[in-house]
């Protein structure tokens, strides 16, 4: 499965970090967390988006999560049907963490089948969701790759054809820049932590050897690091949060030899 490979990944980040940056990362993470039972992001707000990255990096670390709190939060939103296609996934992906009645999966189904997938990464959230849910008919697709799409979309269409494509890690090499990271159009030599992380798994999942990059990638994830515990986004982004902390380790896993 795509998350299960995701997440398998990101745990490789714990092996890296000491003891005081894994409870560092942690204690940022349960800062973030609201008395509702869901996690907030640019706002006080609880979010599925935010605290479906705080479960999984808390996952990652081995840390504790408020269980309870977070089942009723997750039960707030019911079937998902009044959800955004991004929304649904984290409501997915949350509610397979427990255990789930056959008439709930059906209409989380139903409301997967509703959704239109636009881009390379909305196929990215259907296929996921069908592979959590155990669809019988998962969506099959062969996604066209091209030199102007963004690089979290074209990971996303490379993750999802799973098959090799020597145009593939041209295409991906082309975003890298050279202080580190990769940016999110070819032509832009500015790294930011979304497009490093996806093409760093893309890159994984098609075995490609990242030894010549190592070294500036990890350096650029490390200058993303705030006093907080928590990562930011670029280096010019004044707020850090789980959403970039999830990529922060999910760019450290990948790096992992």
């Amino acid at each position: 499965m795509i998350v299960e490979k995701i997440i398998q990944t990101t745990e490789l980040a714990s092996e890296y970090l000491d003891d005081d940056s894994r409870r560092a990362v942690v204690r940022f993470i349960r800062s973030r967390w609201n008395p509702d039972g869901g996690v907030r992001g640019r706002d006080e707000r609880s979010d599925l988006y935010y605290t479906v990255f705080a479960a999984i990096c808390m996952r990652a670390l081995h840390g504790r999560m408020p269980l309870f709190r977070l089942w009723r939060y997750v039960r707030s939103f019911g079937d998902g049907a009044s959800l955004d296609l991004i929304h649904l996934f984290c409501l997915v992906r949350l509610r397979s963490a427990f255990p789930m009645r056959g008439a709930t999966r059906q209409r989380l189904l139903h409301a997967i089948d509703a959704q239109q997938a636009e881009s390379p990464y909305d196929m990215f959230f259907k296929v996921v969701m069908a592979e959590f849910l155990q669809k019988d008919d998962r969506p099959e697709a062969r996604l066209l790759l091209s030199p102007i799409q963004s690089t979290p979309n074209l990971a996303a269409a490379i993750v999802v054809n799973h098959q090799p494509d020597p145009q593939a890690e041209t295409l991906l090499m082309q975003r890298y820049c050279q202080t580190g990271g990769f940016c999110a159009t070819a032509g832009v030599q500015v790294s930011d932590l979304l497009s490093t992380a996806t093409a760093l798994f893309a890159l994984r999942v098609m075995n490609v050897d990242l030894g010549q990059i190592r070294d500036a990638c990890f350096e650029f994830v490390e200058l993303l690091w705030r006093e907080s515990g928590g990562f930011a986004g670029h280096q010019d982004d004044p707020f850090e949060d789980t959403e970039y902390t999830f990529y922060a380790l999910l760019s450290i896993g990948c790096l992992m030899e």
